[in-house]
């Protein structure tokens, strides 16, 4: 008898007092620099937000309908927003009762969306790669490089003296690049950037050869 009491009385102890479960967890994949819609449908609920990277300490956004961070809105209808996402922002949203109970959980990642095109230049041609009038830095990732090396910079609107030191040359009133005579050490990836560092172009480049006729020459003056 004293038995069945216990158990009675353990199940009747709110699951917030000492285990704030979610009862529901949602993915979601959001472009950079465009806006996420976080649903709380109550003004009473708590929302926090824990980022990835670089690893900090929980943060209140939500708090007693009032918005503690100034990058987000709070709408009529109960949603909070968020206008421009950033990586800065991928991380896990939870949705808390006011007992303290996590009701629901968000884990946002946040992608550059950003279609990769493929060139093809044969060994010797010239690479030309356009400018956006907002492009700001040009970066290069040879292939086959370590994915932890950081990239070169091939072009900063802010120092314009890399380009000179660097490969290729703007052309154009700045509108191009060029790269002449490329070589399979022009292989990779090209991206460009704000000034805010948001990536605008992405493009990988393959080059072929060198032509048969020079592959002989190269030999002969070995």
């Amino acid at each position: 008898m004293l038995f069945c009491v216990l158990v009675i009385a353990l199940s009747t102890i709110p699951l917030s007092m000492g285990f704030p479960l979610s009862e529901n967890e949602e993915f979601q994949i959001v472009c950079a620099g465009k806006e996420f819609r976080l649903p709380v449908y109550s003004a009473s609920r708590i929302v926090t937000f824990t980022p990835n990277s670089p690893p900090g300490p929980r943060r209140v956004l939500l708090e007693k309908n009032s918005v503690k961070d100034p990058r987000f809105q709070w709408t009529r209808g109960r949603m909070l927003v968020l206008k421009e996402v950033t990586h800065s922002d991928q991380g896990l949203y939870s949705i808390k009762l006011s007992s303290g109970f996590t009701y629901e959980t968000v884990r946002l990642t946040v992608s550059e969306c950003i279609v990769l095109q493929s060139y093809s230049r044969i060994y010797g041609e010239t690479f030309q790669y356009i400018i956006p009038q907002d492009g700001s830095l040009l970066e290069f990732s040879p292939r086959g490089s370590p994915s932890e090396s950081k990239p070169v910079v091939l072009w900063n609107r802010t120092d314009p003296e890399t380009g000179e030191v660097g490969r290729g040359r703007l052309r154009q009133d700045g509108k191009v690049w060029v790269a002449e005579r490329v070589t399979q050490a022009d292989q990779g990836n090209y991206t460009i950037r704000d000034e805010n560092g948001k990536a605008l172009s992405r493009s990988t480049l393959t080059v072929h050869g060198p032509p048969a006729a020079l592959c002989s020459w190269c030999r002969r003056a070995r």
